[in-house]
């Protein structure tokens, strides 16, 4: 099942190139088919020249852009969920506080327990993953239907 990792990016050039590496860098040795998505929020630094350099490191990024009017973390979430290819998703940010161990996780509770959707929440003191409520430290792993 292909995983799609979402990453919403406002001025964000100097954080993606660790963030994209960590991510592209642990799916990869988990064997997990993946695709990373970043969505630049009409940033105005250079983090669309340093999206265009990371594309050609890493096969399994891609990015697409955010046009204006429509700009804003939550119109961020929304291109990116309406531009996936993979069979689920997941929503991180580029500031790597979401961890890439923990994404790992997340999708293999995914799949072993057949649950279509696992939430967690990286604020709960303690959190961590726990069978019946399925909470970790990265906030959102779905599957989606064709809307």
């Amino acid at each position: 099942m292909k995983l799609s990792v979402v990453i919403p990016a406002y001025n964000e050039a100097l954080n993606l190139p660790d963030t994209l590496t960590a991510f592209y860098t642990e799916l990869t040795k988990n064997n997990i088919p993946h695709e990373i998505l970043v969505v630049n929020d009409n940033s105005k630094d250079n983090t669309e020249t340093v999206l265009a350099e990371l594309e050609n490191s890493m096969p399994t990024v891609r990015h697409v852009f955010n046009n204006p009017p429509h700009n804003g973390f939550g119109y961020a979430i929304r291109k990116g969920l309406e531009n996936f290819t993979g069979d689920c998703v997941a929503i991180v940010m580029a500031d790597m506080s979401d961890a890439p161990t923990d994404l790992v996780k997340f999708y293999n509770t995914f799949i072993e327990q057949k649950v279509d959707c696992v939430f967690g929440n990286r604020f709960q003191p303690f959190s961590n993953m726990e069978t019946k409520a399925m909470r970790l430290q990265v906030p959102v792993l779905c599957r989606l239907p064709d809307l």
